[in-house]
């Protein structure tokens, strides 16, 4: 090869370079009904996404291509991220009476500190497809294009979603705080089919019901080994789903999809199924 063709091959390799650089694997050219109608009680608050990354360790370096320095832009996965975040912190009721859990139970399992729901954790996106979100020992929180992309089949990119993964993956962080194996299956769960879950090879959990006045708010982590007190990932995510679908303020359009969401999980993950489903009467 000559040197102008080695210098057009190396103008080639570096726009490749800069291109994937620029933009990551998930689409970023629109974003959902209702991600849009949240953004829109907040108006893209900045004070609150310069405490959120800090909050949930979200990184530069995992999330420049993602929109972390374009954190006003909805269609790109970071602002979608923080997003979700601001539906955990501030849009939940916290009523004593009929909440599963408080803002303070979802917030600490979601949100990177460490204590007594988990170790610090970390906050990263991922193009991975087969999942919708995955926790990766010690200490990563993977959220997929599946929570981000607007034109994906199925009903999982929209905030209550995502923030009810946030909660799922953080769960996982708890079973390892606390050394739960999460089933013995290789993901964390059981192995499936199970009994009345459907999810195949791995991804089945039992629902451990509880009354709403069995755990006070900041109380979730708490476990005595038995199924009398005790969750497990699908259920920490069904029972915030449905805390947003009937004890929030979030928009329509975020309800309808937190309950479709918990719905169908009810239906298809829980060995003991269906799990609680958004709506029925909530025990005491």
């Amino acid at each position: 090869m000559n040197n102008k063709g080695k210098n057009f091959l190396c103008v080639v390799l570096w726009l490749a370079c800069l291109s994937a650089t620029a933009y990551g694997v998930c689409n970023q050219t629109s974003s959902s009904q209702a991600d849009r109608d949240l953004w829109n009680q907040h108006g893209c608050w900045q004070d609150f996404f310069l405490w959120q990354y800090r909050a949930y360790d979200a990184r530069a370096a995992n999330w420049n291509n993602r929109g972390f320095f374009d954190a006003c832009n909805v269609n790109l996965e970071y602002p979608k991220h923080w997003n979700a975040s601001y539906l955990i912190t501030y849009k939940l009721n916290d009523n004593n009476d009929q909440s599963w859990h408080g803002t303070i139970d979802y917030r600490s399992a979601a949100e990177a500190a460490g204590g007594n729901f988990h170790n610090h954790i970390f906050h990263l996106a991922i193009d991975d497809t087969s999942v919708f979100g995955r926790f990766t020992p010690p200490d990563q929180v993977k959220t997929s294009c599946l929570l981000y992309d607007n034109n994906t089949v199925g009903a999982n990119n929209n905030p209550a979603s995502r923030a009810g993964d946030f909660i799922h993956e953080g769960w996982h962080a708890w079973n390892a705080r606390w050394g739960y194996n999460g089933g013995g299956g290789s993901c964390g769960h059981f192995n499936g089919p199970n009994g009345a879950c459907t999810m195949s090879p791995c991804g089945c959990d039992y629902f451990y019901f509880h009354g709403v006045s069995v755990y006070v708010f900041g109380a979730m982590w708490e476990n005595n080994g038995t199924a009398s007190r005790f969750h497990s990932p699908n259920q920490v995510q069904v029972e915030f789903l449905c805390d947003v679908a009937d004890q929030s303020s979030a928009p329509a359009s975020v309800k309808v999809a937190a309950r479709a969401d918990a719905n169908a999980r009810a239906a298809g993950r829980f060995i003991n199924g269906p799990g609680y489903r958004c709506g029925d009467p909530r025990p005491w």
